[in-house]
């Protein structure tokens, strides 16, 4: 990261650090920045991804999920792409207004039976769509539904009639089930394979760069309460198979953080390199992370597991980014395919 981002960073923890995660989204919009990547004539700062990176990285050092995923990169980056009247007033609500936009079907295994039909100009969707995040709180609805057996991408504003199933998700944010009976919708763009991939590998990129920060998180709570921690008239951090495990958390800890760097820096390259670090940096995230959690969590002991102390939320947020947008095994699959290519 350049000077900007870095100071980008350092003032949104500062910010940030007494807010929890629902009120986080309302500081991050006093902080100007859920409109970061809005275009600049729809009220946004016309940004880059790259400079989203900062915010994902103070939201991960702090263990603050928010919607700035959901709403800031995947749906701005989908409605920027394809411009149009509808999704334009989005973008700009999203920048100036801090509208909060849902986003249903981006993961192809939670897109299940979702389709979309027409009659001439007019569109509906049917079908369900799982585990749709903030779905109770957005004022927009962004669906990505087949079409002629290809994923188009559709947009609803007035959608609060819908059947709905909500949930609580592990990591503290609330989710639902959405089902969709020849539900009216607004076209935002057919035929949109190419701009989905490009966008779920941005959104992928951005969940790596959390989790490593998470992961930073985890190792340094976890050495400072080793130097606490007493046992047999000592602390615990002497003890070399301590000392050991932390220097091997703090390895997993390093090698998430580069291939993160990495996975941004390559989002607007060639496709296969594209592909390939992505799916690099998605199992190198959820495999660190997991041993990074697991770890932390046995070092301190029945601590671990308390809610006054955050290694229990950090882990559990790993969990749900280890999960989110293809499993590691997914993506395992899909380096192998684009290495073979």
């Amino acid at each position: 990261m350049n000077e900007d981002q870095i100071m980008l960073r350092d003032t949104l923890i500062g910010r940030l650090a007494s807010h929890d995660g629902k009120s986080a989204w309302v500081e991050l919009g006093n902080a100007g920045v859920r409109g970061l990547c809005v275009p600049e004539e729809l009220g946004g700062l016309g940004l880059t991804l790259a400079d989203a990176a900062p915010v994902m990285e103070a939201l991960g050092e702090l263990c603050l999920p928010t919607s700035f995923l959901e709403t800031s990169i995947i749906a701005t980056r989908l409605l920027a792409s394809a411009r149009c009247v509808d999704g334009d007033n989005v973008l700009r609500a999203i920048a100036m207004d801090g509208a909060r936009v849902a986003v249903a079907g981006l993961d192809p295994r939670l897109r299940g039976d979702l389709s979309a039909g027409d009659v001439g100009e007019a569109w509906t969707i049917s079908g369900t769509a799982r585990v749709v995040l903030d779905a109770d709180e957005a004022t927009s609805l962004i669906i990505i539904a087949t079409h002629d057996d290809a994923p188009a991408i559709f947009l609803l504003r007035d959608w609060q009639n819908l059947e709905r199933h909500s949930f609580p998700t592990i990591d503290g944010r609330n989710a639902a089930d959405l089902v969709f009976q020849q539900t009216p919708a607004i076209l935002i763009a057919k035929q949109a394979a190419t701009l989905i991939s490009d966008v779920t590998d941005e959104a992928i990129a951005c969940l790596a760069v959390e989790a490593a920060a998470l992961m930073r998180r985890l190792v340094r709570d976890t050495v400072e309460y080793t130097k606490q921690r007493e046992q047999f008239g000592q602390s615990i951090a002497s003890f070399q198979v301590v000392q050991h495990r932390l220097v091997d958390m703090n390895i997993q800890a390093r090698r998430a953080g580069a291939i993160a760097r990495r996975a941004v820096e390559v989002l607007g390259g060639p496709e296969m390199e594209r592909a390939r670090t992505i799916s690099a940096a998605k199992v190198t995230v959820a495999q660190a992370g997991r041993y990074i959690g697991q770890q932390a969590v046995q070092l301190h002991g029945g601590m671990g597991m308390t809610v006054e102390l955050p290694i229990g939320r950090c882990f559990k947020r790993l969990t749900v980014i280890e999960n989110e947008l293809g499993s590691a095994d997914d993506h395992l699959r899909r380096f192998a395919a684009t290495s073979a290519a």
